[in-house]
C-alpha cells in the first residue's frame, strides 16, 4: 500500500530557492559566468533554476552550495544564528518545505542549522526506473537510507543493485554514482547525507 502522510504538507519549496539563489548569488557578487565555473552546472541550467524553471537534484543543490561557499540548508531555509554553547532545532510533521524532483521528493529536516556535519531529509522516492535518470547522482560526502515504508532499489557504479525493504537501511560513498528507484508505489525514507565543512578563508 502506498504511505499516508498524517498532515497537509507544506508548500512547494522551488519558488523559495529560486528566489534564495538569485539573492545568495547577488550577495556574492558573482555572475552566473563565475557562479557556473565554481559550481560546475551550466550557465542555462543556473538561469532557469533562478527563474524557477528546472528543480534542481540534490546533487546540484550540493553543488550550488560549494559554488556559494555556504551550506546546503541555507538553500531551503533562512539561516538561524544559534547560540555558541549550544544548537537545536525541531521540525514538526508536515512542516518541512517540500522540493520535487521528477524522482523525488525532499523534505529538508532542521534545515534552519546551518553548518551541519549532516543534511537529513525526509524523501518520497517517485522513480520507478533507473531509466527515468539521465546519469546517477554523484557529489562529495556519505550518505545513509533507512527505508519507513515501501521498497527501493538502489544502484551504484560498482556494486550490484541493492534491494531494501522497510526497516533496512544503507549507507555508501556518495561519490560513487547512485540513484534509487521504488518498487509498486512510492517509496518513503529517510535519506541523510554528510556535508563537507565549508572553508570560507581557503
Amino acid at each position: 500500500m502506498p504511505f499516508t502522510q498524517p498532515h497537509t504538507l507544506p508548500a512547494d519549496s522551488g519558488s523559495f530557492l529560486s528566489l534564495k539563489l538569485h539573492r545568495l548569488r547577488k550577495q556574492s557578487g558573482q555572475t552566473l559566468q563565475q557562479l557556473s565555473e565554481k559550481s560546475g552546472i551550466s550557465v542555462s541550467a543556473l538561469s532557469k533554476i533562478e527563474k524557477g524553471q528546472l528543480s534542481p537534484t540534490y546533487e546540484k543543490i550540493a553543488a550550488l552550495a560549494r559554488g556559494l561557499d555556504i551550506h546546503v540548508a541555507e538553500l531551503f531555509y533562512e539561516e538561524q544564528h544559534s547560540a555558541p554553547n549550544g544548537r537545536l532545532a525541531v521540525t514538526r510533521a508536515g512542516e518541512a518545505p517540500l522540493h520535487r524532483t521528477a524522482q523525488y521528493d525532499y523534505r529538508p529536516l532542521c534545515g534552519e542549522l546551518t553548518n551541519k556535519q549532516f543534511v537529513p531529509l525526509l524523501t518520497t522516492v517517485k522513480a520507478r526506473s533507473i531509466k527515468e535518470f539521465p546519469a546517477k547522482l554523484q557529489h562529495e560526502g556519505e550518505e545513509f537510507v533507512y527505508v519507513l515504508e515501501g521498497e527501493i532499489t538502489i544502484h551504484t557504479d560498482f556494486y550490484q543493485p541493492v534491494t531494501l525493504y522497510a526497516g533496512d537501511c544503507c549507507y555508501f560513498d556518495s561519490g560513487m554514482g547512485h540513484a534509487c528507484v521504488a518498487g509498486g508505489s512510492d517509496a518513503l525514507i529517510l535519506w541523510i547525507c554528510s556535508h563537507p565543512t565549508v572553508n570560507k578563508d581557503g
